[in-house]
């Protein structure tokens, strides 16, 4: 019996080892590139899902009426003819170019929540202050002065010095080159854009700015206005002037420390 079961055994493994090997059946794979492009169409699909749904609210919003109460008429309809009758004071007023100032630095600080009295809102325009914390740099002339003092409860302005000059075009200063805006980094695009008159570099750019130089308006319109943010813990009593402890109007020769702050 213990024999017979020895040797069956051993043949049994013989005949294994003789036997081929059971075949396993390959493994399906997917190709890199096709997963890559199933996870993009993904991307897409959800993507346009979202602007789907962003489209269909705001068409939902569109169609809503906006109901205002009649304090708020009131309120806009009081705060347009104060304006107008400040407007209409300033034409008592003596307008004086400072001495030795020849450029200006403007910042939107404030802004409306109702609608803005049609000449105001066109001055700040044209001053390129539409949108709230932009500054700009300006010549200061006697219309100047006039334009600003229309719109100071929106802003404050003051005379800049050659070393804030310098701090916002190095660090704020973006230009337009060939239709798109792009940042004041490199003297060799200074150099192509104004060298013929012959500005090779940021330095010579600030130079023109603060000197108001024969070739101001041009360089002033090829910069952008200087995208900033209020100083820390923002603007306190935006209601007041700065010669009562407010915000908006002139702050002089203080609006070095005001950019200071900013930068």
């Amino acid at each position: 019996g213990g024999s017979f079961k020895l040797s069956y055994y051993n043949e049994y493994k013989s005949y294994l080892r003789m036997s081929d090997p059971i075949e396993q059946p390959a493994l399906k794979t997917v190709p890199t590139a096709l997963l890559r492009k199933r996870k993009q169409l993904n991307k897409e699909r959800v993507a346009k899902a979202i602007e789907k749904k962003l489209k269909e609210t705001k068409k939902r919003q569109k169609g809503k009426t906006v109901f205002k109460r009649a304090e708020y008429f009131v309120n806009e309809h009081h705060k347009m003819k104060i304006d107008g009758l400040r407007i209409g004071r300033l034409k008592h007023r003596v307008v004086k170019v400072p001495e030795n100032v020849k450029l200006l630095f403007i910042m939107r600080i404030a802004k409306t929540p109702g609608k803005m009295p049609e000449r105001i809102r066109k001055i700040l325009q044209s001053l390129r202050l539409n949108t709230l914390h932009h500054g700009v740099l300006v010549e200061a002339t006697e219309s100047m002065i006039e334009k600003i003092r229309i719109v100071e409860p929106y802003i404050t302005w003051g005379y800049p010095s050659l070393r804030s000059v310098h701090d916002l075009v190095f660090k704020y200063g973006y230009g337009e080159v060939d239709g798109a805006k792009s940042a004041l980094s490199s003297n060799v695009l200074i150099e192509n854009k104004f060298g013929a008159q012959g500005m090779l570099c940021l330095e010579d750019l600030v130079k023109e700015l603060f000197n108001v130089g024969k070739n101001f308006e041009e360089v002033n319109k090829f910069i952008y206005p200087f995208k900033l943010a209020p100083p820390k813990g923002g603007f306190r009593r935006l209601g007041d002037n700065f010669a009562q402890n407010g915000a908006w109007g002139n702050r002089s020769e203080k609006i070095n420390s005001l950019i200071r702050k900013i930068l």
